[in-house]
């Protein structure tokens, strides 16, 4: 009886033969139209076993059409992680998909649809940009002047300057860096022209964005600016010609360095300075002596001015020895690291930081504003910034002497400072030395820290390190395949860190740590890495699938 009922079981094989591994491969694809993921892919398994190996392009098939459904779907979040994956692919065939972003009534939705539409060098793009340019939304039409601009797309020059003029006088000073980025005949045109307009702002800007991209053609216009009455754009022509080595301007530089505003001296000097005239450095440390926060900044891009800046950075005033610190770190200096520590390590203070421009806008210093959660509603101050402002520091720590830089590492490890630890984690790696390594590996011992602990495994992992990290970061991420890949952080985040007291991830910890450990499996392209993202494609959280099937995507590419 048995061998009757197996016998009629594989009579169909034994008549149509087994199937071949084209006949998979069609199979397959019809299975991902008809929304069968799980067929599809056993189908695709089998077609890997009979030919022993994966087919890249069946994959980019797959993908393309899990994609096309995702963005049909009427559920948000899967909506965004198919953007997500279509943006993160890198197929071309993905800008269809990314064109359905841009009419979506979410201006958050068309900012991240431009942000990967700007990666792809396609000729494509030139038309969706100029789509971009009709939204409904100030910041997507913004956005998509300025990739226009960085493009040089050939209607940029129309659009931006017809943007300019249908918003209000207060937009202006914005566009003037769109205009001097072009650099065609056409925005130069442009140029001279805002340069001319009535709002001091206006020519403040453009003379700003001449000085910076090398314009010396506007030289005989700057020259007769160093006259002009207003403060902030006789500041920001004195930077112009000093960026510009216009050398005939020397004496009108002299005489504009013992003018009784501040920042006029300071920019006389410093344009001076740059004209090779180091006698100028005298009146810069006059001016840093007496806590001008514009000139301790300044101090940094000049040379031999540490030991000053040390002095400085013992200060009773809390923003002069944070200005001094951020000059020093600017010149590689160790010395810094005291008051850097202030700055990246979170205390009672609750520290937010914040730039300040001096009134031509040529010299930027910062200022530490404490209790900032508790000011989270005044205009001045943007946490999210803060944070910014404190990664930037901690990246340029990594030009320090090595052990200062692995004091400061192992600072940010005890006192778990979790919003800096991805960043820093980075660096480590990227330092690639035997006490980095060495660091890296005891952070993965770190039981009661498992963010560091994480992304510890997950860096010696990328670097391919001896040892059970491939085995930790496969366990750990199929550990997460119902969590959420992709999640916005709340607007202070920084209260909910430091208040938790249990051992776990938050939810926005856990989701940039997935995308870094897939991100990093991916890049692999062996075998295992490709039939790990095909699992959690199958088995995890369903609105995951549709941004995994984009990093499997450019993993394949």
């Amino acid at each position: 009886m048995q061998k009757k009922i197996f016998l009629l079981l594989v009579a169909p094989i034994l008549l149509l033969g087994a199937p071949s591994s084209e006949e998979l491969k069609m199979h397959s694809l019809f299975l991902m139209q008809k929304n069968d993921l799980e067929g599809a892919f056993d189908r695709y398994r089998e077609y890997c076993h009979l030919t022993g190996r994966h087919n890249f392009e069946m994959l980019q098939q797959m993908g393309l059409i899990l994609l096309q459904k995702g963005i049909q779907t009427e559920d948000p979040q899967s909506y965004l992680m198919t953007l997500f994956g279509a943006g993160i692919s890198g197929s071309l065939g993905a800008l269809e998909i990314l064109e359905k972003g841009l009419v979506q009534p979410d201006p958050q939705v068309q900012l991240l649809t431009l942000h990967f539409l700007s990666q792809f060098g396609d000729d494509r793009v030139n038309d969706l940009l100029n789509q971009a340019m009709s939204s409904e939304f100030l910041s997507t039409r913004m956005e998509a002047a300025f990739h226009m601009a960085l493009r040089k797309h050939p209607l940029a020059v129309g659009q931006i300057e017809g943007l300019m003029f249908r918003l209000p006088p207060a937009f202006k000073p914005y566009f003037p860096s769109f205009f001097a980025l072009l650099g065609t005949n056409e925005a130069t045109g442009v140029l001279k022209r805002l340069a001319e307009d009535p709002d001091p702002q206006v020519r403040i800007e453009s003379i700003l964005n001449i000085a910076r991209l090398g314009r010396d053609d506007f030289l005989p216009m700057l020259r007769r600016r160093l006259t002009h009455s207003h403060i902030g754009e006789v500041e920001a022509t004195i930077f112009a010609v000093g960026m510009l080595k216009d050398s005939s301007s020397i004496p009108k530089l002299k005489k504009l360095a013992a003018s009784p505003t501040s920042s006029i001296r300071l920019a006389a000097a410093l344009a001076l300075l740059q004209l090779g005239s180091r006698s100028a450095l005298d009146a810069i440390f006059e001016m840093a002596k007496s806590n001008n926060l514009f000139a301790i900044s300044s101090l940094g891009s000049i040379s031999d001015t540490e030991d000053l800046l040390a002095e400085l950075a013992k200060s009773p005033d809390f923003q002069v020895k944070i200005n001094a610190a951020i000059a020093l770190l600017q010149r590689k200096d160790a010395r810094a690291l005291p008051i850097l520590s202030e700055i990246l390590i979170e205390d009672s203070r609750n520290l937010a930081f914040h730039p300040i421009s001096s009134i031509g806008r040529t010299v930027t210093a910062f200022k530490a504003v404490p209790s900032a959660e508790l000011r989270a509603k005044d205009p001045t101050i943007d946490l999210s910034y803060s944070a910014a402002i404190r990664e930037h520091f901690l990246k340029e720590t990594i030009y320090l002497p090595e052990d200062s830089f692995l004091d400061l590492a192992y600072l940010i490890f005890q006192k778990q400072q979790n919003d800096l630890v991805p960043t820093l984690i980075s660096l480590l790696e990227n330092l690639r030395t035997e006490k980095s390594i060495q660091l890296l590996k005891q952070g993965t011992q770190k039981i009661s820290a498992p963010l560091i602990r994480d992304y510890c495994h997950l860096a010696l992992y990328r670097l391919k390190e001896e040892g059970p990290y491939e085995e930790y970061m496969t366990s750990w991420v199929m550990k997460q395949k119902e969590a959420e890949l992709i999640r916005l952080r709340p607007l202070l985040p920084w209260k909910y860190r430091m208040e938790q007291s249990d051992y776990s991830l938050t939810a926005e910890e856990t989701s940039r740590l997935l995308i870094d450990s897939f991100l990093a499996i991916a890049s692999r392209r062996d075998e295992k890495s490709i039939g790990l993202l095909l699992n959690a494609i199958e088995l995890g959280n369903p609105k995951n699938r549709f941004a995994l099937m984009g990093l499997l995507m450019r993993a394949t590419e």
